[in-house]
């Protein structure tokens, strides 16, 4: 009597996907090897450009390939590492970590900000503020998220005993322990590369792709308080949000 075939009911996409992630993970494409182009792929299995570049989608989330416009898809890991997602329903999910995630600080020392820096972090040149340098993880054991650099103003740097040890983030703690209130925030994103300072810390390699998050905090006189700079190799963090029409 023969064995019933079970039909396989994932969708198409995720088919090709889980068959290009077997194949990375039994070394058929080592890192940094390209894959087959997407037309390759579309007469391999059979399938749409669509269906092929969800597929693609699917292992780039997963954190296995690196996909550029114009320069195809390059491999840069064999197995899945945890890739951490923050959903946004409002703007200060935006403006801030989710609770699960933890900053171990590294170091922090008085510095005075001086041409690009302090242009950069949006401050007046020659001030002097305690800079906080530290990685953020979802877990101790998971690959960090982002390195992450604060400036705070000296006259709050004794909350910096409270960094990374309560929970809630630093301009929050900041609120809380002199009475401040956040008035406005300033939020710049840019593509960058990994520093090579930063690189061993975040597991990556020098100069790979990153999302630069830069925040700055002001208080009711609109001075700038905090300053927080976030390094996020690619592909670790993710925001992700759902935009609705309104109607009208």
């Amino acid at each position: 009597m023969s064995k019933r075939e079970i039909p396989d009911t994932r969708p198409r996409y995720r088919q090709v996907a889980d068959d290009l992630i077997a194949q990375l993970r039994a070394g058929q494409h080592p890192v940094g090897a390209m894959l087959p182009t997407e037309t390759e792929l579309c007469a391999h299995y059979a399938v749409s450009r669509h269906t092929v570049r969800e597929a693609l989608r699917l292992i780039e989330e997963a954190g296995l390939v690196s996909r550029r416009q114009g320069s195809g898809t390059t491999v840069i890991a064999q197995e899945a590492r945890g890739r951490f997602v923050q959903d946004i329903s409002s703007m200060t999910e935006l403006l801030q970590y989710p609770e699960e995630t933890r900053l171990t600080v590294l170091r922090a020392k008085e510095a005075k900000l001086e041409g690009m820096a302090a242009a950069a972090a949006g401050v007046t040149a020659g001030e002097s503020w305690l800079r906080v340098e530290g990685i953020r993880r979802v877990r101790v054991t998971d690959a960090p998220i982002c390195f992450v650099t604060l400036l705070i103003r000296p006259e709050y740097a004794s909350v910096l005993d409270q960094v990374g040890v309560e929970p809630g983030p630093v301009y929050g703690l900041i609120e809380k322990r002199f009475g401040l209130a956040v008035s406005a925030v300033e939020l710049d994103m840019s593509a960058c590369g990994v520093p090579e300072a930063q690189a061993p810390l975040l597991e990556v390699e020098t100069g790979a792709p990153a999302l630069l998050i830069r925040r700055r905090y002001m208080d009711g006189q609109g001075r700038v308080f905090e300053v927080s700079e976030a390094t996020h190799p690619a592909p670790r963090f993710t925001y992700r949000a759902t935009l609705k029409r309104e109607a009208g």
